[in-house]
């Protein structure tokens, strides 16, 4: 219950003047329980202030119960009537009523409150501030014609009307921001070097919470100049992070705040949080209530979070999966299950590779790590066969935090296998690419390849056409290109024929524009010598013509391809189609998730169209008749025998798209076929393994066998 007490009302008002400031917060929280009693208090104070002419602190209480009829639109008449009748006696305070703009219908009661109250305290030698001419000294005030003189720094003697100046100008003291800063130029310079974040703190008391930018904008250049921001807000900000009275807040657009005492998550903070409606500020008191901790919620407290982590619940539902997971993640640490907040079917679908993409898609890199880590914490082996399901298909943020989980889980061979198709299948999105790239020594640790192997993937993968993310995500992958380090470790590790193929596939890209490319060149070239005919157009003709491996893949695994493209072209784009059609039924399309989740797939599909279409065209379909067989490579079946001990490997090696472990088909492009590639009967190689690197003899190299050949040609059903 409220801390109201009547009697220290009564001692408040017996003062003269009523100084009423120790029972107003009380009396709101009165109100909030039971407002009869309340109001009937009010009529109290009123009567009691009007009686002894007490008009400023009449002014404070209306000002205090304008939060607590801020919905109620006709209070303001209310107010107007009861000012009216209480001025009566007094024109000059009917005057300044008239000025506040209390009549205006458009302009809410609280402001036309303020707006009366600075304008009955306001007399000449007051200092003042207002945005378009700064800090300024009141000369005089003249109600007979209703202007005001202030002497403004930079434009004295300035007249004001007083209506105007009501609206637009505030009253300060001497410790107000601008005033020490034209008071007492000195002291402030000295405070802005010794001690930034105590001038933050006179920013927080001068205007109020404030965001970053705002204070950054209130404090250049009339403060100090632009050039010294970053430092001054980093070391401010350092300082106040240790201050419990400064509210940081986690998004740089949301207010910093300073508070009078240490925020208190009390019974009347939790009153405040049932009556919010704003989904986002429910969500915002409840992370920032759990940073210092849990607190012990008693009946009514848990009470209150459950009702209101519902009320998101159903309103974030099918639209905003980020509040559904920040919703989880909050009941989690409050020891709320999530059929309490309805949150049950929404996590089991997120823990399908349908649902954790569409949920994903929506998350910030912090939150989806979260999100993850929550996942793997409530079922470990669900959260982890997911998340390996859908490792290809994650967007670089996600993919990456999924990886570092899954790693953590010692689950890195389940990663390496995850990734392995798309690798060899040369269809890993951007994402994955750009991962490997940051993280390249993964591609010998895994045994997809070396170096030549990943940078040609790259080079295919950043000529696709992106949006979104996605594209920021390509661009970054593209500058890795004009990193002369990282050009000079690529070139090194190339033979001639894949250093002239690499130059010759940046110079037929369409990733960069004419002068970063020439660019990029420029530094090849610069680094090797040997390949400026290409790039110059100009072939020497006592160059070595370097043939390159034809393109192909299995017959079979050709018609796989050009199923797979004919079941987009004639099902999935089509029933895409529809579901675009279906979902701009639904209304506003700028809050229609189903659109947006519909169009995003199209994306998707229309981009995996174009990509099979492009293999298509490169690679050809073969039945390996006229591949010759005298050394390992493309068409050829290699027997080999590993140096420790007896221990004896086959693999078929086929084209681009052929992958049969259990068969032991191998793809030409994969880490085994270019060890073995190349390499006679007799001859002793390094070939991968689970471990690192073997040491193997090539006991016989031979053409496909029957069984194989038969396998090129097979019709695959369905």
């Amino acid at each position: 219950m409220s801390e109201f007490s009547e009697v220290l009302m009564l001692e408040c008002l017996e003062n003269n003047p009523p100084d009423l400031t120790p029972i107003l917060g009380s009396l709101t929280a009165l109100f909030r329980e039971d407002p009869e009693t309340a109001e009937s208090h009010v009529k109290l104070i009123r009567l009691q202030l009007v009686e002894k002419g007490a008009y400023a602190q009449l002014v404070s209480l209306y000002q205090v119960m304008a939060d607590w009829y801020s919905s109620d639109r006709s209070w303001r008449k209310t107010v107007q009537r009861d000012l009216s009748k209480a001025f009566a006696e007094d024109p000059m305070q009917i005057l300044l009523l008239e000025l506040s703009g209390m009549e205006n219908p458009r302009l809410k009661a609280k402001e036309a409150l303020r707006r009366l109250e600075m304008l009955s305290a306001l007399q000449a030698g007051d200092y003042v501030f207002m945005k378009n001419f700064g800090f300024g000294t009141v000369k005089e005030v003249r109600l007979e014609d209703r202007r005001v003189v202030v002497d403004f720094t930079e434009k004295p003697n300035h007249e004001l009307e007083l209506s105007f100046a009501a609206e637009k100008m505030v009253r300060i003291d001497e410790n107000h921001l601008y005033a020490r800063r034209y008071l007492t130029p000195e002291k402030m310079e000295d405070l802005v070097k010794s001690n930034p974040a105590e001038v933050v703190r006179i920013a927080l008391r001068s205007f109020g919470p404030t965001a970053a930018p705002q204070l950054q904008s209130i404090l250049v250049p009339d403060i100090f100049p632009d050039a010294k921001w970053k430092t001054f807000w980093a070391n401010a900000r350092k300082e106040l992070k240790k201050d419990a009275l400064v509210v940081i807040p986690s998004k740089r657009s949301e207010p910093l705040e300073l508070l009078d005492t240490e925020k208190s998550y009390d019974g009347n903070w939790f009153w405040n949080l049932g009556e919010l409606r704003n989904m986002e500020a429910i969500l915002n008191d409840l992370e920032e209530c759990l940073v210092t901790g849990v607190p012990e919620l008693d009946e009514a407290a848990r009470k209150i979070v459950v009702d209101r982590l519902r009320f998101v619940v159903i309103g974030a539902r099918g639209r905003h999966y980020d509040y559904l997971v920040r919703c989880w993640l909050i009941a989690s640490r409050l020891d709320i299950s999530p059929e309490e907040i309805d949150l049950s079917t929404f996590l089991a679908t997120a823990k399908t590779p349908d649902g954790l993409l569409t949920t994903v898609e929506m998350l910030s890199a912090n939150l989806t790590k979260a999100f993850f880590a929550a996942l793997s914490k409530a079922d470990p082996e669900a959260a982890a066969e997911v998340l390996i399901t859908v490792l290809p298909q994650l967007e670089y943020s996600a993919l990456n935090e999924a990886i570092s989980l899954l790693i953590e889980q010692e689950r890195e061979d389940r990663v390496a296998s995850s990734l392995r198709e798309v690798w060899n299948q040369w269809s890993a999105e951007v994402d994955v690419m750009f991962w490997l790239s940051q993280n390249n020594k993964k591609i010998s640790e895994w045994n997809y390849g070396n170096t030549p192997d990943l940078v040609a993937r790259v080079l295919k993968v950043i000529n696709r056409d992106y949006t979104g993310n996605r594209l920021r995500v390509r661009n970054q992958l593209r500058e890795v290109f004009r990193k002369p380090v990282w050009l000079k470790e690529v070139l090194s590790s190339m033979d001639e024929r894949q250093r002239r193929a690499f130059t010759q596939g940046v110079k037929d890209s369409t990733a960069w524009e004419q002068l970063d490319k020439a660019s990029v060149l420029g530094q090849i070239v610069k680094l090797e010598p040997s390949v400026s005919d290409i790039v110059s157009g100009k072939t020497d003709d006592q160059a070595v013509e370097l043939a390159e491996r034809p393109r192909v893949s299995s017959i079979r695994s050709y018609r796989e391809k050009e199923a797979q493209l004919q079941k987009l072209i004639q099902k999935d784009i089509p029933e895409n189609t529809k579901e675009i059609a279906v979902a701009r039924e639904y209304g506003d399309l700028r809050e229609n998730f189903e659109y947006k989740a519909a169009k995003d797939t199209q994306r998707v599909l229309m981009g995996r169209r174009a990509e099979i279409e492009n293999q298509l065209r490169v690679v050809k379909a073969s039945d390996f008749s006229d591949f010759p067989s005298d050394e390992a490579g493309i068409a050829t079946t290699v027997h080999i025998r590993f140096a420790e001990g007896d221990e004896e490997a086959t693999y078929h090696l086929l084209g681009e798209w052929d992958s049969v472990p259990e068969r032991n088909i191998i793809a030409i492009g994969s880490a085994m076929a270019k060890a073995l590639d190349g390499n006679k009967e007799g001859d002793s190689v390094e070939v991968p393994s689970e471990s690192g690197t073997r040491l193997a003899t090539i006991v016989s190299v031979k053409p496909l066998d029957a069984d194989i050949l038969s396998w090129v040609t097979e019709e695959v059903s369905g």
